[in-house]
């Protein structure tokens, strides 16, 4: 990946600044256009530390902050009030509790979507549970896109884009509530019939003291942390989609081997 990468069309940005700045030599005085070529340098060069600092999922998700959120992050190393490594731990924190978030949400609606599979838990067999799962994680999937679609059209802060936000927390209209009757009726089976278990030593999830104390410094830097998670969702929901499914591809052999 080319190492300007992070800002999409930077490197032509940078290149029409340099190209006008000499064309203009000749109607403006010296100084001018040593100035302007002197600013086109810098930028990139800013551009160039920044984008040398991050590596992996934190460049994607970079790439899907907005412009002014992603000039701010090299405005902020430029100046030298955080590093480019302060930036992509931050970055790599947001997305853990992005994938931390899909995950505690997307159980919550399997719940919900299924409580049927709970209910008879000792009789469920792989199918079933793999069926439950694919549909679960397209109405993910389906409501994300849904999200980003409100907010491109400038609607997210409407009752729609709510409603959406809603529906992905697990509690959408219609959906039998999780523990649906539980309290007056037998127990229910300790057998596990959801995909969503989460080890709770998965560093995919877990944040770590660097990535979280880079998180404080760039809200003290007056960068907006909700920005980031808001950004993260969509990459966070294709990572748990894809532990889910491992999951669930596990729990259907061992239900074979067991004859469900």
């Amino acid at each position: 990946m080319d190492a300007l990468s992070p800002l999409a069309g930077t490197p032509a940005a940078a290149a029409t600044k340099t190209t006008s700045a000499a064309q203009g030599a000749a109607s403006n005085p010296p100084g001018a256009a040593t100035t302007a070529t002197t600013t086109s340098a810098k930028d990139t060069l800013s551009l160039s530390t920044l984008a040398a600092s991050l590596k992996g999922p934190s460049l994607d998700l970079f790439n899907k902050l907005k412009q002014n959120e992603r000039a701010l992050l090299g405005d902020l190393v430029d100046s030298g009030k955080v590093t480019g490594d302060d930036v992509n731990n931050a970055l790599m924190g947001s997305l853990k509790q992005a994938r931390r978030s899909s995950f505690a949400t997307g159980s919550m609606m399997f719940e919900t979507q299924n409580s049927n599979l709970f209910a008879r838990a000792d009789s469920v067999t792989a199918d079933e549970m793999l069926k439950a799962t694919d549909n679960t994680l397209a109405r993910r999937k389906e409501l994300v896109s849904r999200l980003g679609e409100l907010e491109k059209s400038g609607q997210g802060g409407s009752d729609d884009y709510s409603a959406v936000l809603r529906a992905l927390s697990g509690m959408e209209p219609g959906a039998d509530p999780r523990g649906s009757g539980r309290v007056n009726g037998p127990p229910r089976s300790t057998r596990i019939v959801s995909p969503y278990t989460m080890n709770l030593g998965d560093q995919r999830f877990q944040q770590s003291g660097a990535e979280e104390a880079a998180s404080n410094k760039l809200k003290e830097a007056g960068v907006s942390l909700s920005a980031l998670s808001d950004a993260a969702r969509g990459i966070a929901e294709d990572d748990v989609a894809g532990i889910v499914k491992e999951e669930a591809s596990r729990m259907a052999n061992a239900m074979g081997r067991n004859g469900g």
